[in-house]
C-alpha cells in the first residue's frame, strides 16, 4: 500500500476556514523516508541576551564537568540542567579595544570583531565592523523558510546607537529587535492566507496599561476562538489514525497547546486585561495579551490590540509574549534562527518584578561598590528573572517532540551578556550559558572552564554546531578555532 504522505505546509481547516499549520512530522519526510532512513529535523539558531553583567560568584557553578551544582543565579534552570552547557573563563577580546564599554559589549557580543570608529574627540564607538554568528548562521540554514531570522526584543527601543543592538547583517548593518508584540505578530503570522470566506479572529492583547477592550470584548473574543480550537482539534481525530505513534504524539502535544490557548483566554475574559490577570509563566512573569495566540501559531487572526511595550511594568508581560511568538514561529518552521534581546546595555528598567525592594533602574544598581549588600542581592535576584526567562524559553522547546527527542534537542540556544561585571565594566570571564544538543553535535550537562581563551572561538564553536564549516570568526587575530571538547 502506498505510504501514507502529507507536504511540509500542509494545513489543517476547520470551521469557517480557519487554518493550523502543524509541527514537524515524520509523515512530512520525503518518501524515501519510509525505506528505513531516519528523518532529520532542522537545526535552529537561538541567542537571548541581557545586560549590565552579573555577579560572578552568584553564577558560576560549582564543580566541573559533567559532575556540577547550578549556583543561586542560575538555579531556575535546574530542571534543565540536563540540557545545559555553562561556560566560563572566555574573554571578550573585542571588547578591550578603546571605547565605552558598554557599547563595545554590545557590539562584539555575537561578532567577535571591534566596533566602527564613532565621534572624533569622545569615547563613543561606532556600530560593529562585522558580521553577527546569527546572522552567519541564518546565511546557511535560512534559506527556506519564511523568514530567515527573527529579531525579537523588550525594551531595545532601537535609535541609531550601538548600545541598542546585538544582531548585524555585515559592517555597520546594524538589525533592530521590534519591541511590540502586536507588530511581530503581525509581521510573522499577519501573511498567513486562510481560503477566501475564512473567519478573521480578533485578538486582544491587553497588558497591564495595555488596551483590553474591558471583559465584554474579551468574552466575545473567548466565544469566537474556543469555537476556532473546537474544529481545530475536531480536525486533527481525521489526521490520526493515518500517522505513526510519533507523529500522534507531536499532534497531542500540539493540541494540548491549543487548549492551553484556550484556558488562557477564559482567565484574560475573567479579568478583561491581558497582563495582570494572565496566567504567570516558568519565568514568572505574567502573561496574556499577543502570547496566548502566539500557542496556535499559524491560525489566521485579525491585527492584535496593542500593549504599551515601552511602559516599564509591561516588561514582564512583553518578554513572555515575545518568547511565545519566537517558540511558535520556531514551531511552525517560518524561521531557523532568532535572537531574543532584553534591553540593552546601560539601560536602566526599575526590575521591581525581580525584587520588591527595587526602587532605581538595573543599570543604576549595577554601578554600585560591592560592599552594598542590598545591591549585590537585587542584582542577583535580577540575574535570577532573566535566568527564569531563559528557563521559560527553552522549556517551551522542549515541549516540541521532533524525532526520538525534542526541539530543543535540535537547536543551539544561547544566554549571553554585554558585560562581566556591571561596575567594573569587564569583559571577562562573560557569563553564557547554551542549551540545547543542536542535533547531536553538542554534549550537554556540562560544566566547561576555558582559561585565556577568547569569545570568537565559542562562535566559531557555534558555526560548527550549526553545520556551518570554519575554524575562525570575527576578527582572525583573536580566534585560534573552535573550543576545544564543546562540539563533536
Amino acid at each position: 500500500m502506498k505510504p501514507f504522505r502529507i507536504n511540509r505546509r500542509f494545513i489543517l481547516r476547520g470551521m469557517g476556514g480557519i487554518g493550523i499549520a502543524l509541527p514537524l512530522l515524520d509523515v512530512m519526510e520525503p518518501m524515501r523516508r519510509a525505506f528505513g532512513q531516519t528523518a532529520t529535523a532542522p537545526r535552529r539558531f537561538v541567542a537571548m541576551f541581557s545586560a549590565n553583567g552579573t555577579i560572578y560568584n552568584s553564577w558560576k557553578p560549582g564543580g566541573s564537568g559533567t559532575s556540577f551544582t547550578l549556583s543561586p543565579i542560575l538555579a531556575p534552570l535546574a530542571p534543565h540542567q540536563s540540557n545545559l552547557v555553562v561556560i566560563d573563563g572566555l574573554i571578550d577580546k573585542a571588547a578591550q579595544a578603546a571605547g565605552d564599554d558598554h557599547q563595545k559589549g554590545m557590539t562584539t557580543n555575537l561578532t567577535g570583531i571591534e566596533a566602527l570608529p564613532g565621534p572624533a574627540g569622545g569615547t563613543a564607538v561606532g556600530l560593529s565592523s562585522g558580521i553577527s554568528v546569527d546572522q552567519t548562521i541564518a546565511n546557511q540554514i535560512g534559506k527556506t523558510t519564511a523568514f530567515r531570522s527573527l529579531e525579537f526584543g523588550v525594551q531595545t527601543l532601537p535609535n541609531g546607537d550601538p548600545l541598542h543592538y546585538m544582531s548585524y547583517a555585515g559592517s555597520g548593518q546594524a538589525l533592530p529587535a521590534q519591541d511590540d508584540p502586536a507588530a511581530m505578530y503581525k509581521r510573522i503570522f499577519g501573511s498567513f492566507t486562510a481560503p477566501s470566506g475564512s473567519t478573521t479572529v480578533t485578538t486582544g492583547t491587553g497588558g497591564a496599561g495595555g488596551s483590553s477592550g474591558g471583559a465584554t470584548t474579551a468574552m466575545t473574543l473567548l466565544n469566537q476562538r474556543k469555537s476556532v480550537l473546537d474544529a481545530a482539534i475536531d480536525s486533527y481525530n481525521t489526521l490520526l489514525p493515518k500517522v505513526s505513534a510519533n507523529d500522534r504524539v507531536k499532534l497531542q502535544a500540539h493540541a494540548d497547546r491549543i487548549r492551553d490557548l484556550e484556558n488562557r483566554l477564559i482567565q484574560m475574559s475573567s479579568t478583561g486585561t491581558g497582563g495582570a490577570g494572565g496566567s504567570t509563566g516558568a519565568g514568572g512573569s505574567t502573561g496574556g495579551g499577543s502570547g496566548p495566540a502566539a500557542i496556535v501559531s499559524c491560525v489566521k487572526p485579525g491585527a492584535p490590540a496593542s500593549i504599551a511595550f515601552k511602559q516599564n511594568s509591561n516588561y514582564p508581560a512583553v518578554a513572555q509574549l515575545q518568547c511565545d511568538l519566537l517558540a511558535m514561529a520556531l514551531a511552525c518552521d517560518l524561521t531557523r534562527v532568532a535572537t531574543l534581546q532584553f534591553g540593552y546595555e546601560a539601560c536602566d528598567p526599575v526590575m521591581n518584578w525581580a525584587d520588591a525592594s527595587i526602587t532605581r533602574g538595573h543599570h543604576t544598581i549595577s554601578h554600585d561598590d560591592d560592599s552594598l549588600a542590598q545591591s549585590q542581592t537585587q542584582l542577583v535576584n535580577i540575574n535570577i528573572w532573566y535566568a527564569k526567562q531563559f528557563a521559560y524559553l527553552i522549556n517551551a522547546m522542549k515541549k516540541i517532540p521532533e524525532g526520538n527527542g525534542t526541539m530543543l534537542d535540535n537547536s543551539l540556544v544561547l544566554w549571553t551578556n554585554g558585560l562581566a561585571k556591571g561596575n567594573l565594566h569587564s569583559h571577562s570571564p562573560m557569563p553564557i550559558v547554551a542549551a540545547g544538543a543542536a542535533g547531536g553535535s553538542i554534549q550537554t550537562g556540562r560544566f566547561l572552564t576555558y582559561a585565556k581563551t577568547n569569545t570568537n572561538n565559542f562562535l566559531v564553536s557555534c558555526l560548527n554546531a550549526m553545520g556551518v564549516a570554519g575554524t575562525t570568526f570575527g576578527n582572525p587575530a583573536h580566534c585560534t578555532g573552535p573550543l576545544a571538547g564543546l562540539v563533536s
